[in-house]
């Protein structure tokens, strides 16, 4: 192709002409809809690659030489003009700009700068939709669906390595985000945190406790620690409705039937660097949401020590709540213990345990299970399994006055985190043969967060800008807003 005004507009003309006739033709007439679709999408991108040519061919062309340029007091000469390539979306084209060279620094190319050219070939566009298939899918996976649907092809290895360098914004991202405004009838503000393994690759494996025996995996999983914050409506309740909801075929009858209300404002986090780090963040993240409307504080946790530690140390105005699933399934330990797995009298004894968990009504249902473990004719192993539910309810009492809770409208489930460390870990980190780097888990792990928080085109927004300050050192060129792209393609 001859790189220059004349030829390329003569070409997309003829090009222009061509598809009309390709709609048009009586022979055509032949074609399904699937085929003729098919066809427009190849000749369009191979139309728009020669647009965003001539577009680089006119840049080049007004762009204003000099015999030197001064940067920051160095004075550069001009060396002439050099290539670049730049991997668009309809395909690989050429940059031709003005080199200025100074010795012992980097070349400048004032066209780069004006263009917002990426340090890559690949362009921001390209980095965009590749970096969100990355977070959707295996990077394998994403490399084919863009060979098979723009006919690039993108090395897995450049896939993973602009997944890391776009991790590396996530936390700045984040640190300048507003404050979103609660609802109207929002007047709770809930923090969550729980832990995730993510399968770890033998380099990055955490040291094994033990020698390896016999059948054991050589490669280990690293717990992510997972974070959300939301704010909620109060929702007043009853025991009646939490047994109803956590024991169905039971015959208690809700005594509301109004809707929960939805969590609003939610935001998942994760990381791979410690307790520590996501506690600063999530704190960070608190006081943003804090307003005069958010009466009450509330922090949702298993019955992990390390992380109830770490919200009392973090977030002391916070009131810590145990998960009632998490007491729930200790509760139904000692059931199958008391009366195995298909007794029926294994369910009432669990409703009315959980009953007593739920109107305060622990000292009950502590008394009972120091009675069966003192019950000679028991196991050892079930005597095992009846005291740690004991000293796990024990030792959760002060975070178990669902009683109070349930009437202050507060939540009492970790479903949210639940749900969080499904989607945000789960779903991308664990499917079949996957083994992680922890640098390559970290990254994708950032850029999840972005994704299931619905922040990913503003994140891409601050990208840019910060990517171009950092390339050339200057605020990014101005860029008309994307709803007046949008209106003036229209």
């Amino acid at each position: 192709m001859s790189f220059n005004k004349k030829s390329i507009t003569e070409n997309i003309r003829e090009e222009i002409e061509n598809l009309i006739e390709l709609v048009s033709e009586e022979k055509e007439e032949a074609s399904t809809a699937y085929q003729m679709e098919k066809q427009l999408l190849w000749k369009m991108l191979a139309l728009g690659r020669q647009l965003m040519q001539l577009f680089f061919v006119m840049r080049a062309k007004r762009e204003v030489i000099e015999k030197e340029l001064e940067v920051e007091g160095v004075v550069y000469k001009y060396r002439g003009s050099r290539k670049r390539s730049y991997v668009s979306i309809f395909g690989e084209v050429e940059v031709k700009r003005g080199c200025y060279w100074q010795r012992g620094k980097d070349s400048q190319y004032p066209l780069d700068k004006a263009l917002s050219l990426p340090k890559r070939s690949f362009s921001e566009w390209v980095q965009e939709i590749i970096g969100q298939l990355s977070v959707c899918a295996p990077y394998e996976d994403a490399v084919s669906l863009m060979t098979k649907w723009f006919g690039l092809s993108i090395p897995k290895r450049s896939t993973i390595q602009m997944a890391k360098e776009h991790a590396e914004t996530v936390a700045s991202y984040y640190e300048q985000q507003a404050r979103s405004e609660p609802k109207e009838h929002d007047t709770i503000l809930v923090v969550s945190a729980d832990g995730k393994g993510i399968p770890m690759n033998r380099e990055n494996s955490p040291p094994p406790k033990d020698r390896r025996g016999k059948g054991t995996k050589k490669t280990a999983k690293k717990d992510a620690t997972i974070t959300a914050i939301y704010t909620v409506s109060p929702f007043v309740r009853r025991s009646d409705d939490i047994i109803a909801t956590l024991l169905p075929g039971n015959l208690t009858t809700p005594s509301s039937s109004v809707v929960r209300p939805k969590p609003s404002n939610k935001q998942v986090f994760g990381t791979l660097k410690g307790k520590q780090a996501a506690f600063e963040q999530l704190t960070q993240q608190a006081v943003k949401y804090q307003t005069t409307q958010l009466t009450d504080l509330i922090a949702l946790t298993d019955g992990c020590r390390s992380l109830q530690l770490k919200v009392e140390d973090y977030l002391p105005d916070f009131t810590l709540i145990l998960d009632i699933i998490h007491a729930l399934e200790y509760v139904w330990d000692a059931a199958n213990v008391l009366f195995g797995e298909t007794n029926p009298q294994r369910a009432f004894w669990v409703e009315d345990a959980l009953r007593s968990l739920l109107e305060d009504d622990h000292e009950t249902l502590f008394t009972h299970l120091e009675y069966q473990i003192s019950d000679p004719s028991l196991s050892p192993s079930k005597v095992k399994t009846l005291t740690k539910t004991l000293n796990y309810l024990r030792r959760n009492r002060p975070y178990m006055n669902y009683q109070h809770y349930l009437a202050q409208g507060w939540p009492i489930g970790t479903g949210v985190i639940e749900g969080a460390c499904r989607h945000l870990v789960k779903d991308r980190f664990e499917q079949a043969g996957m083994r992680w780097s922890l640098s390559g888990a970290q990254a994708i792990l950032a850029l999840r967060t972005v994704h299931l928080n619905s922040d990913w085109d503003d994140f891409q927004r601050f990208r840019r800008l910060l990517a171009h300050q950092q390339c050339y050192g200057s605020t990014h060129p101005f860029l008309l807003p994307e709803a007046l792209i949008l209106a003036q393609a229209a």
